[in-house]
């Protein structure tokens, strides 16, 4: 007669369940080591596009600071034929002979946080330096007809925007006219206006131009709005520390996330010494011909390593500190560049 087996011995239950607690520390394992190593792949895609947009931002409005249309200050003496170039309107939005302009931090700058913008929470300290940068538009309006004194005449195929203005020059904005041996910097009285063919008159009240002398008076050659824009570092609406933007007068934009420490340095004539702003008086700024910059940027997420991650920044190894007692485990990247002015760079 045969026996048929009717449940399982103690033994046999607790053989089982080692095996199966055997197996599932063995799954868990493998999820929690793949788990890892997506989240640490995820943080440096991510860190590595923030600092190639970061560098490709901040490189290509560096290169076109203190470009002025086709006239190009000899090397030697800046902006010496940019007439009125040290106008100033508000705030950041002027001084336009200098080009490039850095600062210690946001608290550095003539109004402090104002200048940026009140709500702003900026990053304070040696390693949140801001950069400003005064340029005109790359592409401007051709000249119609000679100035007269009280302003100039552009053509232009397109008519008036929805703000009044034409190429983005408008009522009490910059600009700056040249003809390629000499420029000038004017700002505008009234909204342009048309007054012919594709023709509008852009007014100032500065009584320049229509005479006999020749550096006030422009027969050909183009006008450009002329920009302030300013890179500096702040938390985001996330508590997050990021690149900021501000161009002008207009609010300021939040560009990259995890952009955590911005140092800025500048060499004048020679590429071989680059020195902090702190360190350049007045008269220094529009000879800088170059720019360097080096950024660090963490991952979005902490506990990305699995210890607290050192890195070399400005010349000095950082060890971050701890973060409300606990290790800090940021994944973080340094990025450099240096990158040449071209309107003023002799080997560019």
């Amino acid at each position: 007669m045969r026996l048929r087996q009717v449940g399982l011995s103690l033994v046999e239950l607790m053989i089982a369940i080692a095996l199966g607690l055997v197996l599932m520390t063995g799954v868990v394992q493998v999820f929690l080591s793949s788990k890892t190593v997506f989240s640490t792949q995820q943080a440096m895609s991510r860190i590595q596009e923030t600092g190639r947009l970061a560098v490709e931002f901040l490189s290509r409005d560096i290169r076109m600071a203190a470009y002025y249309g086709c006239y190009r200050p000899e090397p030697d003496v800046p902006a010496a034929m940019l007439q009125d170039g040290g106008m100033v309107i508000e705030n950041l939005y002027g001084n336009f002979a200098e080009g490039v302009r850095g600062y210690s931090s946001v608290e550095s700058l003539p109004n402090g946080v104002d200048d940026v913008g009140t709500t702003i929470k900026p990053l304070v300290g040696k390693t949140a330096n801001v950069l400003v940068l005064r340029t005109a538009n790359e592409v401007g309006l051709p000249l119609a007809n000679p100035n007269d004194a009280n302003g100039v005449f552009a053509y232009s195929p397109d008519p008036i925007d929805a703000k009044g203005c034409i190429a983005g020059m408008c009522d009490g904005a910059a600009v700056v006219v040249s003809d390629c041996f000499k420029a000038r910097v004017f700002r505008i009285a009234q909204a342009p206006t048309l007054i012919g063919a594709d023709i509008y008159n852009l007014r100032h009240n500065n009584n320049w131009g229509g005479g006999i002398i020749p550096t006030q008076n422009f027969t050909s050659g183009e006008v450009s709005a002329m920009n302030s824009v300013v890179y500096f570092l702040a938390e985001g609406p996330t508590g997050i520390p990021s690149l900021w933007q501000k161009t002008n007068d207009e609010t300021a934009l939040e560009l990259l996330e995890g952009v955590e420490h911005m140092r800025v340095s500048y060499a004048i004539k020679d590429n071989s010494e680059y020195r902090l702003a702190d360190a350049l008086i007045a008269a220094d700024w529009p000879l800088v011909e170059s720019v360097r910059i080096e950024l660090v940027v963490r991952s979005l997420e902490n506990n990305v390593v699995e210890s607290t991650q050192p890195y070399t920044f400005a010349g000095a190894i950082v060890n971050p500190p701890k973060i409300n007692g606990a290790n800090d485990r940021y994944l973080r990247q340094v990025f450099s560049a240096t990158i040449g002015i071209r309107s003023r760079a002799t080997n560019i």
